[in-house]
């Protein structure tokens, strides 16, 4: 169902989940009004690397429990910029489509903004744009509890703390699931869905599937 407006708060280069919501709306209103949530996907995503699922979390400064989510600073006492890049390459440098994509993302990894929100939201139209989706995206300008029914409330659906809402269709990852038969052309084989990772960040499904990204994201 084709929604005319979604309205959600703004993730870390969000997973698949939140592609999926998101896509079915004309358009869609960010939360901008709203205080900082910790343990929460605004300032973390999930990758997969060869020994599992990697979390990549945005340190942010202390006392942002209560402030408003468009001025949390991020913390650099630490070089978390360079150390999620790496982990980035390490997980991805051998798939299909990082080569295609790494010149896109690296400049903001190697020169972040000061705010988590500049950051996230950065990386949000970057992965639009590689994802090839022209949808409509804006800030809400106030925060209301409730909206009217021209508005599907999505706000807090989506945490690392729940499970998935949608079971994504398994595609090829690097170090998740493996095709059948090494010595036969993939386009000819089932993915065996034993080891898939369901739900990871977009930079798993782009890196691995490029163009078959929105696609597979869409695939009923």
């Amino acid at each position: 169902m084709l929604y005319k407006k979604i309205l959600i708060e703004l993730h870390h280069l969000p997973c698949l989940d939140y592609w999926k919501t998101i896509l079915e709306a004309d358009e869609v209103i960010l939360e901008a009004s709203e205080n900082y949530n910790k343990q929460s996907y605004r300032n973390r995503t999930y990758i997969l690397g060869a020994n599992g699922k990697i979390a990549l979390t945005v340190p942010v400064q202390k006392g942002s429990q209560r402030t408003p989510i468009t001025e949390v600073k991020i913390d650099y006492s630490t070089d978390w910029n360079r150390q999620h890049w790496q982990s980035i390459k390490s997980a991805y440098g051998k798939s299909p489509f990082f080569i295609h994509y790494a010149d896109f993302l690296e400049p903001i990894y190697q020169n972040p903004p000061a705010l988590l929100w500049e950051f996230n939201y950065k990386l949000l139209t970057i992965c639009q744009k590689l994802l090839r989706v022209s949808i409509a995206i804006q800030k809400a300008e106030s925060f209301e509890k409730q909206y009217d029914n021209e508005i599907l409330d999505k706000r807090n659906t989506i945490s690392p703390k729940k499970a998935a809402i949608f079971s994504h269709t398994p595609y090829y990852q690097t170090f998740g699931n493996k095709f059948e038969n090494s010595d036969t052309p993939k386009d000819n084989q089932e993915l065996t869905n034993s080891t898939f990772e369901n739900n990871l960040s977009i930079l798993d499904l782009l890196f691995n599937e490029g163009t078959n990204a929105l696609l597979m994201i869409n695939d009923k």
